[in-house]
């Protein structure tokens, strides 16, 4: 090992004497100052903005952890120098000699090739390190500019730096090995960089060799590094790359002082490949795979509550079947180039956990039936016709595709829309995920969960909505129906694909409740008979968990069912007239009690400082009365604020007409205490906590108004014990203030963008002048 650091000794020395090796050092620095501490200035800039506009009320920058958006931002970028730079301090590691006549000195010394390639390795590399360090002032000013910075995750950023800097250097060496141009060694260097960056783009439609492009890949790798994670395949990658082209140098050099065919040098070269690509392959199979994500909030793992549902599989075969229409949407991601980005990028975050997974694949063409809109598209097409056409725009394989015969015959896809799905088997039952039109293509943990808990029970907890009296239902999409979130396939907030189901009954006695059902009677607009009152108290009296809405002017036909649990919505409609909107019309406001139901993202964010208040959208609302007689306790959730502009209207409310006017002849009345027009009714029957919610207004869940805004999903949560969805609100970040202002931070940015380099501009000039003089 001496003479190898003798020769890293005198390789990094050789640096010092050269003009690019400075001049690649001061740029370096230069525009990663220039990139970094331009981003520490535009924060400090907008930070002292807003607290000369907010003073003491700014609390900083909520929910955006500026060690990803500052640092690691800035550092996404400074990667892209590295990639320019490195290969001018490569291009001439070797050649050089050969230019110089020295390697044969050291070919006819008693030194080792190994030892003279890990030699000149460990210079050129020393001499990066350097660099690094030297940026890494840089990267420390920004850390304790930051405010509860995650020094684990910046030292994964700074590692991710090292593993690259050396995989960088070793295939400088080997290109630089290749010719006698540096110029042609520098150009080379980055053509195989830039190819290592595209291999997983490679060859991705043929099997096998999809996998070998993809794991020698680049790409990806210090990225993950960046976000915070690492994973013991990326370090294995980066070790194995770069131990590869340092040993392909070694082979050439070696090659060069040795009279063999070049039949010996080829075995040698697709031996070493052979083996590393077998190292990636293993070492990136899952279960042989160690994780640790360095982030506080552990943002690069599911959340502990999907870890939660994946651990009461039981070890069983989890089979994932992907449908992908040639026809439908999200084609990009189904094809089968996108294979491996679809296991790695989708399952890699489950199969951490749970790994026992099969994947299978179909492809097929076909429309729903009654669909006609493509041949109204493409007229006097067939669909065979469509699809070739389809095919050949799509670069992909027709004959891999079943028709639609052939489909039909394997699986009934009726009730889908066709586009790209996975079907998900366990233990023999079966279940949908779906994909959606948004950037995000794929579902998230909340729908994965709700799939495999529905998967895992015996029953799924249904809402089973009264029909017959004009309700709103939860199977129609109109704008005043709640089927948006509830059983609308394409949304990411439709409850059914979370795992929850939704169905009508004429009347209770038509349909069995299981102990995990729901009762929801929402705004009926005609008399309810006395045997469905009847039914429905029972209902109650037996601990069914329910929602009931009522809606101003027709309080008298959920009022029996309401009186029966204490509450009675009173005749009147709430106003607060204003110039922008109708007077019913206002935000009703959520009260703490209502922000516990469940973990819906605004409750997650008010209950951790960063929202204010959660608010729903009101659409004429009266006024509900309780008491606590009837064994519930009842709570406030909705209330409406009570300023001096705010009345029960008793009188007649014609809200598309003039303003209506206080009226106390009428009835009209002010109370001193906010309106509640929502509430929560609790008690204890058995082992059960039985569980009501009412609502003096049904529009708010309506998909006109949202969909219950800020309350989302909660009271369907609430009413199942929270089982369902299964939310993953990761922590809130707490690295949201910058520890500097304005004016340091400029001045910081100009001392190491311009000073500093200016110094190792200074200290350049003299050794290279005394290195002239001697």
């Amino acid at each position: 090992m001496k003479v190898v650091f003798n020769i890293a000794r005198a390789e990094l020395r050789y640096f010092f004497f050269s003009p690019i090796a400075w001049f690649v050092l001061i740029l370096f620095l230069m525009s990663s100052a220039g990139i970094i501490m331009g981003n520490l200035y535009d924060t400090a800039l907008q930070q002292d903005a807003m607290l000369e506009l907010q003073g003491d009320a700014f609390s900083g920058f909520l929910n955006m952890p500026l060690t990803r958006t500052v640092i690691g931002k800035g550092l996404d970028t400074v990667l892209m120098i590295f990639f320019l730079f490195i290969p001018l301090l490569t291009m001439g590691v070797i050649n050089r000699e050969y230019a110089a006549g020295t390697i044969k000195l050291l070919h006819s010394s008693p030194v080792k090739t190994r030892q003279i390639i890990l030699g000149k390795f460990l210079g050129v590399y020393s001499f990066v390190c350097l660099m690094i360090l030297i940026f890494l002032a840089e990267v420390i000013v920004l850390t304790f500019s930051i405010k509860d910075a995650e020094f684990l995750h910046i030292l994964a950023m700074v590692l991710g730096f090292f593993l690259l800097a050396a995989m960088y250097v070793a295939v400088g060496m080997y290109i630089s090995s290749l010719t006698s141009y540096p110029i042609v060694a520098g150009i080379g260097t980055f053509v195989v960089l830039t190819l290592f960056t595209t291999l997983r783009m490679l060859f991705q439609g043929t099997d096998y060799v999809r996998d070998v492009t993809y794991f020698l890949s680049s790409s990806g790798r210090v990225e993950n590094l960046l976000a915070g994670l690492i994973t013991t395949k990326d370090l294995i990658y980066f070790f194995s790359i770069t131990s590869l082209f340092i040993i392909f140098t070694i082979i050439k050099t070696k090659s060069v002082t040795e009279s063999k065919s070049w039949r010996v040098s080829a075995g040698r070269y697709l031996s070493v490949f052979a083996i590393t690509v077998v190292i990636l392959v293993v070492t990136s199979l899952h279960g042989l795979i160690g994780y640790c994500d360095v982030t506080r909030g552990k943002v690069n793992t599911l959340h502990e509550n999907t870890q939660g549902v994946l651990k009461q599989l039981d070890g069983s075969p989890l089979k994932i079947t992907l449908y992908t229409n040639l026809l439908g949407y999200n084609l990009g991601s189904g094809v089968p180039t996108a294979r491996n980005s679809y296991l790695w990028n989708f399952w890699a975050r489950y199969r951490r956990f749970y790994n026992n997974m099969e994947f299978e694949y179909v492809y097929y063409y076909d429309v729903n039936k009654g669909d006609n809109s493509i041949f109204q598209t493409y007229p006097g097409k067939s669909l065979e016709e469509i699809a070739e056409k389809y095919a050949e725009m799509y670069k992909t394989d027709l004959s891999i595709y079943k028709t639609p015969a052939e489909i039909r015959r394997l699986i009934d896809l009726e009730s889908e829309a066709k586009g790209l799905l996975m079907q998900v088997e366990y233990k023999g039952k079966k279940t949908f995920l779906r994909t959606y039109l948004d950037p995000e293509v794929f579902p998230s943990e909340r729908h994965v969960s709700g799939s495999l808990l529905r998967l895992m029970n015996d029953t799924t907890p249904t809402f089973k909505f009264l029909t017959g009296h004009y309700e709103r239902s939860p199977l129609k999409s109109g704008e005043r129906e709640y089927g948006n979130h509830t059983v609308n396939k394409s949304s990411r907030n439709a409850l059914i694909n979370m795992g929850l189901n939704f169905d009508t009954i004429p009347a209770l006695g038509s349909g069995r409740f299981n102990p995990d059902d729901v009762l929801v009677i929402a705004d009926p607009k005609s008399i309810l008979d006395k045997a469905l009152i009847d039914s429905v108290k029972q209902y109650i009296d037996n601990g069914g968990n329910a929602m009931f809405y009522t809606e101003p002017g027709k309080q008298f036909i959920m009022n029996p069912i309401l009186n029966h649990v204490g509450v009675n919505a009173d005749e009147g409609t709430i106003v607060a007239p204003n110039p922008q909107d109708m007077p019913h019309k206002f935000a009703g406001l959520i009260a703490k009690k209502g922000t516990d139901m469940a973990d819906e993202q605004p409750f997650f964010y008010f209950r951790n400082g960063l929202t204010n208040a959660c608010y729903t959208a009101i659409i004429g609302a009266s006024v509900l009365r309780y008491s606590d007689t009837t064994g519930f306790k009842v709570e406030q959730i909705t209330t409406v604020h009570n300023n001096p502009n705010t009345w029960i209207e008793r009188g007649l409310l014609v809200v598309d007409s003039a303003a209506p006017v206080f009226n106390a002849a009428e009835g009209d009345y002010r109370t001193e205490a906010p309106y509640p027009v929502g509430l929560q009714l609790t008690r204890k029957i058995g082992n059960k906590l039985q569980k009501i919610i009412i609502s003096s207004d049904a529009d708010m869940m309506s998909a006109a108004k949202g969909d219950g805004k800020d309350y989302g999903n909660a009271f369907y949560s609430y009413t199942v014990d929270n089982r369902f969805p299964v939310y993953h609100n990761f922590k809130v970040p707490t690295d949201i203030r910058l520890t500097i202002k304005k004016a340091p931070a400029k001045t910081w940015k100009m001392v190491l963008q311009y000073v500093v380099p200016a110094f190792i501009l200074a200290a350049a000039i003299v050794i290279l002048i005394r290195r002239k003089r001697k």
